[in-house]
C-alpha cells in the first residue's frame, strides 16, 4: 500500500481533511502531520477564544527561527519514519529550506496544492520552494508566472467531498434553514459591501459573527451568526432558494470551493460569471451566472418565480459535480500529475 502524507490542518472542513480522507477511502496509507496546535473550534466558547489566541502566537512564532526549527525537525521525523510515495502540503506551509531538507531524506514526489486566491498569497513561500509541482485554483496564476518559476505549475479546480456534504438518509431540513437567498462564510468587506444590495430579500448569511467594523444597518440583521458544515451546511444551502455565490474578486478565471459544494449537495445557485466556469458547468443548465448587479436582480426574481426550473438546473449540477468534481477526481489526477501521466486540469 502506498504510503502518503497530508501537511495541513485536520479540522471540520479543513482542506488538508478533505483530502486525507479521501486518500483513505482511495486506499492509501495517509499519514497526516497537522501545522496547528490546538483546535480552533470546540463547544466551549471561552475554549475557543484561548484556543485561537495560542494559534496566533504560534503564527508568530513561526517566524522565529529556533521554534521554526523545531517544527522543522519534527516534520523531517515523520518524513523519515515513513516509506513515502508522495508528500502533499495542504497549503503554502513550507519554507524553501524545509522543502529542501525533506528531499534529501526521501525520494517520495513532494507537491503543495493551494487553495487560495492570490490575494491570499501572503509569504508566498512556493515561489522558491523546489517543489515537484504546484497546483492552483485559478489558471491566472499559472500564466501570470509562467517563465519566473522554475516549479512545473499546473491548474487543479476545487472540489466537494460527497462523503461530508450530503444530508444523511433520515434527515429533514429545518424551518431555520428556509430562506429565499444564503451563502456561507466570513463577512469579510467584499461580501458585506455585495450583500448590502439584497436587504430586500429574504437572506440567511451563515458562518460566524459580523465584524466589529460592520455598520449595524439592515444586513447586519441577516447574519445567522452560527458556522455550518458538513450535512448542516447541506441543510442550509437546500433550504434556501438561491444559493448566490459571489466570487471575490481575487478569483480572475477559476472559481471557489463554495461553486462545487453547492452544484454537489444540489443546490440552485447562482454565481459571479468567470471565463473559467463554462469549463466546470454549463451556465444555464447546470448553475447561472450573471455578469452584473442588474442582471443578477433580474435572474434572481425569474428563478424565485420558477421553482421548477431551479430543480432542474440543480439537479444537473449535482450530477455533473458528482461525475467531475469531487475530492477524489482531483487527488487521482495530481498523483498522475506527479506520476508523469498527466498535466493536470487542462486549461481551455
Amino acid at each position: 500500500m502506498k504510503e502518503i502524507l497530508v501537511i495541513g490542518t485536520f479540522e471540520t472542513e479543513d482542506f488538508g481533511l478533505h483530502i486525507a480522507e479521501t486518500l483513505q477511502a482511495m486506499q492509501y496509507k495517509v499519514i497526516k502531520h497537522s501545522t496547528e496546535y490546538l483546535p480552533l473550534y470546540s463547544g466551549n466558547k471561552l475554549v475557543n477564544i484561548f484556543n485561537k489566541g495560542i494559534r496566533t502566537i504560534s503564527g508568530f512564532a513561526n517566524q522565529v527561527s529556533f521554534y521554526r526549527q523545531k517544527r522543522t525537525k519534527k516534520l523531517i521525523n515523520v518524513v523519515s519514519q515513513h516509506n513515502l510515495t508522495y508528500i502533499i502540503c495542504a497549503h503554502d506551509l513550507l519554507m524553501p529550506d524545509e522543502v529542501r531538507q525533506i528531499k534529501e531524506i526521501t525520494n517520495a514526489k513532494i507537491c503543495l496544492w493551494f487553495p487560495d486566491t492570490l490575494a491570499n498569497f501572503n509569504k508566498a513561500f512556493f515561489m522558491n520552494c523546489d517543489y515537484d509541482a504546484i497546483f492552483f485554483k485559478d489558471p491566472f496564476i499559472i500564466q501570470a508566472m509562467f517563465g519566473v518559476l522554475n516549479t512545473p505549475l499546473y491548474y487543479m479546480p476545487e472540489c466537494f467531498n460527497p462523503a461530508r456534504h450530503k444530508l444523511s438518509g433520515n434527515s429533514s431540513i429545518d424551518a431555520k434553514y428556509n430562506c429565499d437567498i444564503t451563502t456561507a462564510g466570513n463577512a469579510h468587506s467584499w461580501r458585506v459591501a455585495y450583500y448590502n444590495h439584497l436587504v430586500d430579500y429574504d437572506v440567511k448569511i451563515w458562518g460566524p459573527q459580523p465584524p466589529l467594523w460592520m455598520p449595524k444597518k439592515k444586513l447586519f440583521g441577516k447574519f445567522q451568526c452560527k458556522l455550518v458544515h458538513n450535512e448542516e451546511k447541506a441543510k442550509a444551502f437546500l433550504g434556501a432558494k438561491i444559493v448566490l455565490n459571489n466570487l471575490y474578486f481575487g478569483e480572475v478565471i477559476g472559481v471557489n470551493v463554495r461553486t462545487f459544494e453547492a452544484a454537489g449537495i444540489g443546490a440552485f445557485q447562482m454565481v459571479d460569471w468567470r471565463s473559467g466556469l463554462a469549463q466546470l458547468f454549463k451556465d444555464g443548465e447546470e448553475i447561472v451566472s450573471y455578469k452584473s448587479l442588474s442582471e443578477m436582480h433580474q435572474k434572481i426574481k425569474y428563478y424565485l418565480e420558477h421553482p421548477e426550473l431551479r430543480e432542474k438546473i440543480a439537479t444537473a449540477g449535482k450530477a455533473r459535480a458528482y461525475l467531475e468534481h469531487t475530492y477524489e477526481h482531483r487527488l487521482n489526477l495530481i498523483i498522475k500529475t506527479l506520476d508523469g501521466s498527466a498535466s493536470g486540469f487542462p486549461i481551455v
